[in-house]
C-alpha cells in the first residue's frame, strides 16, 4: 500500500456527518414538537400535511440529511479500511510518538459523530421509534461510554510517551493540532449530555451526567496544557501552513461545550431543582460563546487569508478541518438565535426579522457545503479511487 493515506481523513466523514446534523436544525427549531425535545417522524408528517411552503422544507431538508449521512457512512467505512492498512505501514510508526499523533483521536471523534447521525436518522425517519426512545438511550448511553474510553486510552497512550520520553518539541508546535483530543472529548460529553437531559431512567440519566462532565473536565484540561504553547510557538514562528485549519478548532469546541450546557443544565432544572430552563442565563452563556466563536472565526479567516490557504492546500487531509467549524457555527447561532432570542422574546418564531437573522447562517451553510465538494474533489477522490486499485 502507498502511504499516502493519514488518519486525519476521518475528518471528511466527520464534514458530512456535521452537515448532515447542521440541517437537522431547521427541523428542531422551525417546526413545531412541543410534545418532545425533539422533532421526530410524526412531527415531520404533520409538517408535509400543512402543504405549501412547509412542505418544500422537509422534502428538501430530508433530502440532504439522507444524502450527506449517506456519503458520512460511505466514507467512514473507507476511512476504517485505510486506517486498518495505515497501521501496518512504516509511515504509521513514524507518525507514533510525535506529536502529529493527536490525528489519530479524529477516528472515535467520528465514531461519536456517527451515533449522533444514527439517532437523527432513527428518529427522523423510522415511524414509531420515538415512542421507544427510553428504551433506547441505555443503549446510547453504553455506544459513548465505549467511544470514550476508546478515545481516552489512545489519547492516555499518546499523552504517557509525551511525558515519559521528554522529546516532546514545544517550539515546533506552531498550530493548534493538540486541540482535537479536546474536540473529541466533548464531542463524547455532548452525545452522554442528551440521555442525561432527556432520558427518565433515574440511573441512566445520572450516569450520563456524570460521564459527561468527566469528559468535559478533559477538554478544559486539554485547552489549558496545550493552549499556551501553541500560541507561544505561533507568536514566535507564525502558524504552520500545513495545519493552519487548526485555528478554527476553537469553534467546534466551542459550539459542543454550549449543547452540553443547555442539555445538563435541563437535566439539572427539570430532575434536581424541578423547574423550567432559566432562557436568560442560556442567552448569556450561548451569546458569549458565539461571539467568541465569531471572533476565532474572524481572525482565523484573516490569518488563512494571508497564507492562501483557501488557494492552496498543502496537506490534503489536514484540510477538511475547515469543514467542521463551518458546520459548528451554524448550529451554535441556531441554538443561540432560538434560545437566545426567540425564546427571551427579543425577536418573533418565523417572522421577517427572525428569517433575516438566520439568513447569515444559511450563507456561512451553503459555503461550508461548497468547501466540502471542492475539498472532496481536489484532496478525496483520487486517494479512494488508488485504494480500490489497491484493494482490487
Amino acid at each position: 500500500m502507498k502511504q499516502s493515506y493519514h488518519p486525519l481523513y476521518f475528518l471528511s466523514a466527520l464534514g458530512n456527518g456535521g452537515l448532515a446534523v447542521s440541517f437537522f436544525m431547521y427541523f428542531m427549531f422551525l417546526i413545531p414538537h412541543p410534545d418532545s425535545p425533539l422533532p421526530h417522524f410524526d412531527h415531520l408528517r404533520a409538517t408535509f400535511g400543512s402543504g405549501g411552503m412547509a412542505q418544500l422544507l422537509v422534502v428538501a431538508v430530508s433530502i440532504i440529511i439522507l444524502a450527506l449521512a449517506a456519503n458520512h457512512f460511505r466514507l467512514l467505512v473507507w476511512n476504517i479500511r485505510s486506517f486498518h492498512a495505515f497501521k501496518r505501514t512504516s509511515a504509521y510508526q513514524t507518525l507514533k510518538g510525535t506529536p502529529g499523533e493527536v490525528a489519530v483521536m479524529a477516528e472515535p471523534l467520528t465514531y461519536a459523530m456517527s451515533v449522533n447521525v444514527l439517532f437523527i436518522l432513527g428518529a427522523l425517519f423510522v415511524p414509531g421509534l420515538w415512542a421507544n426512545v427510553q428504551f433506547l438511550f441505555p443503549f446510547a448511553l453504553a455506544a459513548f461510554l465505549v467511544i470514550g474510553v476508546y478515545a481516552l486510552v489512545r489519547y492516555v497512550q499518546y499523552i504517557a510517551n509525551v511525558v515519559a520520553n521528554g522529546t516532546f518539541p514545544v517550539d515546533n508546535l506552531n498550530q493548534f493540532g493538540q486541540f482535537l483530543g479536546a474536540f473529541t472529548f466533548v464531542m463524547v460529553a455532548v452525545g452522554l449530555a442528551s440521555p442525561a437531559a432527556m432520558a427518565t431512567t433515574p440511573w441512566v440519566s445520572v450516569i450520563s451526567t456524570v460521564a459527561s462532565l468527566f469528559f468535559l473536565s478533559l477538554v478544559g484540561g486539554i485547552l489549558l496544557f496545550f493552549g499556551g504553547m501553541s500560541l507561544r510557538a505561533v507568536l514566535a514562528k507564525g502558524l504552520a501552513k500545513p495545519g493552519a485549519p487548526t485555528i478554527w478548532l476553537l469553534i467546534p469546541i466551542f459550539t459542543l461545550t454550549g449543547i452540553t450546557f443547555v442539555r445538563l443544565y435541563s437535566m439539572v432544572s427539570h430532575r434536581i431543582l424541578d423547574t423550567d430552563v432559566n432562557t436568560a442565563l442560556l442567552f448569556v452563556v450561548l451569546g458569549f460563546l458565539f461571539m467568541a466563536s465569531t471572533a476565532v472565526g474572524l481572525i482565523g479567516f484573516n490569518v488563512l487569508h494571508r497564507l492562501d490557504y483557501f488557494d492552496e492546500q498543502p496537506d490534503g487531509a489536514a484540510s477538511f478541518g475547515l469543514i467542521c467549524p463551518g458546520v459548528a457555527y451554524v448550529v451554535l447561532g441556531m441554538f443561540f438565535v432560538h434560545w437566545g432570542l426567540v425564546q427571551n422574546g427579543f425577536i418573533t418564531a418565523h417572522s421577517l426579522m427572525h428569517y433575516v437573522i438566520l439568513s447569515p447562517l444559511v450563507f456561512i451553510q451553503m459555503k461550508t457545503i461548497q468547501w466540502l465538494i471542492k475539498l472532496s474533489v481536489k484532496h478525496l477522490t483520487k486517494r479512494q479511487d488508488v485504494s480500490k486499485l489497491e484493494a482490487a
